[in-house]
């Protein structure tokens, strides 16, 4: 199977090369024919330094000079996808572990997703912080306005870090809404509206306790807006 990782990744220069080396292991050990492509979102750090390190051919870095926001770095990197079938991933690869399971189960399926709310899933953090259990429950907050507004049958979560899904014509030529953060909803969402054929794959997952999103800060309003508007474009 030929295919492409889009990563996009903000701030992450202490992770972004051992990350790098633990992925292009796992493809040379899977024997994957795969491009990847970085998009770095205008980070303050060393992380687009560390990037211009990687010397493959098979590599490709878009760097963004300011922050754009990781849907928007997405999109980008959506438009330089020459294969058929695209894996989304953050920089910091989450669900690694079921990675070759989301690569296999996109050989007869058009969106595979991990799931962190359908059966069988499991949150294996057992001391939660307080910025844990916040982001949980406004995790659920959103997750149940997404689902009776948008109908995606997801459970209520559409932006776990990992998928794999088909480079259809209605995704490149779609003008998306999102900039910041809800890219995955209006991906799901375009999917569900064509009837095309969606795996969701169960997972153990802890609630990470650094995120790019803070508990005060005002690109929370932007978010908020973002989240509604596109609410109103596709319900």
């Amino acid at each position: 199977m030929n295919l492409t990782f889009v990563i996009p990744c903000y701030n992450s220069e202490k992770i972004i090369l051992n990350n790098f080396n633990k992925l292009n292991n796992f493809i040379k050990k899977n024997k994957i024919r795969a491009k990847i492509i970085y998009i770095n979102d205008g980070s303050n750090d060393g992380t687009f330094n560390k990037l211009k390190k990687i010397k493959k051919k098979n590599v490709f870095i878009i760097n963004n000079k300011k922050n754009l926001g990781k849907s928007s770095s997405i999109i980008n990197g959506i438009k330089k996808i020459k294969t058929k079938n695209v894996i989304l991933i953050d920089c910091d690869l989450p669900y690694f572990n079921n990675l070759k399971q989301v690569i296999s189960s996109l050989k007869k399926n058009d969106l595979v997703l991990v799931n962190r709310k359908i059966k069988g899933s499991k949150n294996v953090e057992k001391n939660q912080s307080f910025y844990q259990i916040y982001r949980h429950l406004i995790s659920n907050y959103f997750g149940y306005l997404m689902e009776k507004k948008l109908n995606l049958n997801v459970n209520g979560d559409s932006q776990a870090g990992l998928k794999g899904f088909k480079l259809k014509d209605y995704i490149k030529k779609r003008k998306f809404i999102s900039k910041y953060y809800f890219f995955d909803i209006e991906l799901i969402k375009l999917f569900r509206i064509k009837n095309a054929k969606i795996k969701m794959i169960p997972v153990k997952y802890k609630i990470s306790k650094d995120s790019n999103i803070k508990l005060v800060s005002f690109k929370n309003f932007l978010y908020l807006f973002e989240f509604f508007n596109i609410l109103n474009r596709y319900s």
